[in-house]
Order: structure tokens, then sequence, then C-alpha cells
């Protein structure tokens, strides 16, 4: 009777320990920021396109005068589905561009004076691209307000090149064929997400691929 009870006892004691595991693995998997099912949205701003400045360096060694360069770098949005606690799916857009207008000054015989004058005409050189991503992202250490990961990807890109000068045309065509040979984009980066409210936070990642780095805000639900 006495090994029944003593039986009985440790049973008891061994479903009380493995109830209070249960709760603490419970209550940890809760205060975790994101986990399985969860749907990430981030829209961000990425630095630096570097193309901006080689556009520049080529107007500028044409000659041209009153050069303006607008450099927009990166603009993106991803998004991404958590399919366990640790790794997430998605995908990874991103649009860059930038533009220069310039100034160039030709001779023109002005038939009404009989004699030549300059002739400033403005002209506008611009070039954009665009990015699509499958992406995984593997994510370690997430706490309650924290989401660090790694992330890869693989995709396509377009990059378009364009003049308003009609003498640039058959450069931006062998430009634009050259700049498109291989049409493939990758991304390699790590990142964290901090999440200041229950759903909304604030995101920023470096990496390879795409711009350095990328900053904005983030959503889950």
């Amino acid at each position: 009777m006495k090994n029944i009870k003593a039986l009985l006892f440790a049973s008891f004691i061994v479903y009380c320990a493995n109830t209070v595991n249960a709760q603490n693995s419970k209550n940890e998997s809760s205060e975790k920021c994101v986990g399985k099912g969860k749907f990430i949205i981030d829209a961000y701003y990425g630095y630096p396109y570097m193309v901006g400045k080689y556009i520049k360096n080529i107007v500028s060694e044409s000659g041209a005068g009153n050069i303006e360069v607008s450099n927009l770098n990166h603009l993106g949005g991803k998004f991404e589905y958590m399919v366990n606690d640790v790794i997430g799916l998605g995908m990874d857009y991103t649009y860059a561009s930038v533009t220069a207008k310039y100034t160039e000054t030709h001779s023109v015989f002005n038939y009404a004076t009989n004699q030549y004058e300059d002739q400033n005409n403005v002209y506008t050189l611009g070039l954009s691209k665009q990015r699509m991503l499958a992406k995984i992202n593997i994510h370690f250490a997430t706490s309650k307000y924290l989401d660090p990961y790694a992330t890869g990807g693989i995709g396509y890109k377009q990059t378009r090149v364009y003049s308003s000068n009609i003498n640039d045309q058959k450069e931006v065509y062998d430009v634009s064929q050259t700049l498109n040979i291989l049409p493939v984009a990758f991304r390699l980066g790590i990142g964290m997400r901090y999440y200041f409210i229950k759903n909304v936070g604030v995101a920023i990642e470096a990496g390879l691929g795409g711009p350095a780095v990328q900053f904005g805000i983030s959503a889950k639900f």
C-alpha cells in the first residue's frame, strides 16, 4: 500500500513538473514578437544608388553645363510569411531611379540676321531599375520586441536607360542592352526589426545586392 501511495505521489510530482514546463514554454513562445503563421510587411528606403554618381560623371565629361542630378535611390516593399518560428518566406520589390538635366550650347545659323547664334538646349538623361526577388529569412534570438534575421534571395531585374537628346539614342540602346544581358538579381544580408507597439515597428537591413542599407517601417498581423 505504501508503495502504491509513493508511486502515485511521484506521478503527481512529475505531472506538475511537466505542466509547469509546458506553461513556461508557451509563455516564452508568446513573448516572441514574431512566430509561426505571422505575416510581416515592410516599406523601406534604400541607400545608395551608386549609378547616380556614374550618370553625373558621364554628363560632366560630355562638357555639358548646368547639370542637375536627382537621385531617388531605392524605394521598396516586401512581405514575409513565417512558416515556423525560425523560417520566413516572401517577396521583395525595389525601384531605383536617377535623372540628370543638363544644357548643351549649339551654334545655329539665323537666316534673319545672316549669322550664327548660340542656342541652349536642355536635355534629360535617366536610368531606372526594378528588382523582384523571392527571399528566405532565418530568424534568430527573437525576443518580445526585437526580431533579428539573416536573409537571402534571388530573382529578376530590369534596367531602363532613356535620353531626350536624339543624338544619344544609339548609345542609350547599347547601354540598355549591356545592362540587361544578365537580368538576375540577388540579395544577401542581415537585418533587425524593433516593434515598439504590438503590430508596428521599425526595420533596418544591410547587405549585398540592391541598396547597401535599407530602413523603414514594419507591420505584422
